[in-house]
């Protein structure tokens, strides 16, 4: 790779780790944050909705920005707005400025993905973009991998606030990474012709209509939809399931958890080759059949049973991302890439926010196993979205000849 594409890859890399391990440090938590403000977990849970809502929905607006004053000034946005977050949630003496914190850092890391990916796409050359996509998508892992254990090790040793407080440094180191970016990265959408805001909305219906009245594309949100929801819901449940069914200690719980998110880095290579060779819908429904079975026993199995459902969810989550992206730039126009890719992270990680305060009530009602058998039969949505895409294509295809 040249010179300035290894770097703005890398800079992404580390800032996409900050802003997922940012948003992961509050499962591990839990228990913690219930015993230092004297909330009761259905509070806190709730409070996390609103963090991922956030997280979710700041990707729309966050692609806007971005091509109007430059990818690179939103990542910087991205980063310090992380940083700043993070020390007010370390900071915080009341539960209400804990709530404004995580909400802020929801907002904050939403930014992030939008101009992250078209940073890349816009300074790195075409021939060597897939390798620095794939770069940034392991850094992300990364980063996920790392919260849990992360936040376990602080709050064991030093208390809950710190874990917080060190990854508010981090984010600062990443402002001054994402500032040796070159000037020409942070203003490199331009445009000839500007666009007024009541038309540029006018755009944007327009295309959301186009994506509606694609028949593969409904289908495909809808099970995107459905994976988002179980992914929250299993990633915030975990290490209180793991803990529920004696698999270990808090600190092993979390252990575990980091563990189910490094066979992600695996699998999303994995995935990506496979989806380059084999036919994409069939190979997608494949993945995601195995979805509820495997969620099911995670729900039921307790010991080395749990542990192994548990790693095979995270290799089928992650083994499915890149089939599903080839899938969405597949069925729409190149030009709209960037606007579907919002559309699908805001409707997936916005939707999926609600597994957490769902999941609590399934929780307070029957525990951490109606949790995620509850987390299974919303994989049926995803599974039925997959079922209808390959019928689609199906028919699509026999019509044609």
């Amino acid at each position: 790779m040249e010179k300035l594409s290894r770097r703005i890859a890398w800079t992404s890399a580390v800032i996409h780790g900050l802003v997922h391990a940012s948003v992961l440090l509050l499962p591990t938590l839990l228990g913690d944050l219930q015993r230092a403000f004297h909330v009761s977990l259905l509070e806190v849970l709730a409070v996390a909705n609103l963090m991922y809502l956030a997280f979710g929905m700041a990707a729309i607006p966050a692609g806007y920005l971005s091509d109007r004053v430059g990818s690179r000034r939103m990542l910087t946005i991205a980063a310090a707005g992380c940083g700043c977050a993070l020390l007010l949630v370390s900071v915080a003496p009341t539960f209400i400025l804990f709530s404004i914190g995580l909400v802020l850092l929801g907002a904050a890391a939403g930014v992030y993905h939008p101009s992250g990916l078209s940073l890349l796409s816009r300074g790195v050359a075409s021939g060597e973009r897939g390798r620095a996509i794939g770069i940034h998508g392991v850094g992300g892992n990364f980063g996920e991998a790392l919260a849990p254990a992360w936040a376990a090790l602080f709050a064991a040793h030093f208390g809950w606030r710190y874990g917080f407080a060190a990854a508010s440094l981090l984010a600062f180191l990443c402002v001054a990474l994402a500032a040796t970016l070159p000037q020409e990265i942070r203003t490199a959408a331009t445009h000839d012709h500007p666009v007024s805001f009541a038309g540029s909305l006018s755009a944007f219906a327009a295309t959301l209509r186009t994506f509606w009245r694609s028949p593969p594309l409904r289908w495909l949100l809808l099970a995107m939809v459905a994976s988002g929801f179980v992914y929250r819901g299993v990633l915030t449940f975990l290490p209180l399931h793991l803990t529920s069914q004696r698999t270990g200690s808090n600190l092993g719980a979390s252990y575990l958890t980091s563990l189910v998110l490094i066979a992600g880095i695996v699998a999303q290579r994995f995935g990506g080759e496979l989806a380059d060779r084999l036919p994409r819908e069939r190979l997608f429904l494949a993945e995601v059949a195995l979805f509820v079975p495997v969620l099911v026993l995670l729900g039921l199995s307790s010991g080395v049973g749990l542990m192994a459902m548990a790693l095979c969810f995270g290799f089928l989550w992650y083994l499915a991302q890149p089939v599903a992206n080839a899938l969405a730039a597949a069925y729409a126009n190149t030009s709209d890439h960037g606007l579907l890719y919002g559309i699908q992270f805001a409707a997936t990680f916005g939707v999926g926010s609600f597994a957490t305060t769902v999941g609590g009530l399934l929780m307070a009602s029957g525990g951490t196993s109606r949790a995620f058998l509850g987390f299974g039969a919303v994989a049926i949505l995803q599974l039925v979205g997959a079922v209808a895409l390959v019928h689609h294509v199906r028919r699509a295809k026999l019509s044609a000849v």
